[in-house]
């Protein structure tokens, strides 16, 4: 169960990553709205991260 939720995690990451390099392709609105979600989901990923510790 531990390495399918690493698995996703290591997914969404790779996507988010995806997203913020394609975005920065596209000049204008819509390439700063695929880089906004892509962040949002890096921030997403570190705040399931740091919630473990708090």
């Amino acid at each position: 169960m531990k390495q399918l939720i690493r698995l996703l995690y290591l997914l969404v990451f790779i996507a988010s990553m995806a997203l913020i390099i394609t975005g920065q392709r596209n000049i204008g609105p819509a390439g700063l709205l695929t880089m906004l979600v892509g962040l949002a989901g890096i921030l997403v990923l570190l705040y399931l991260y740091n919630k473990k510790y708090q």
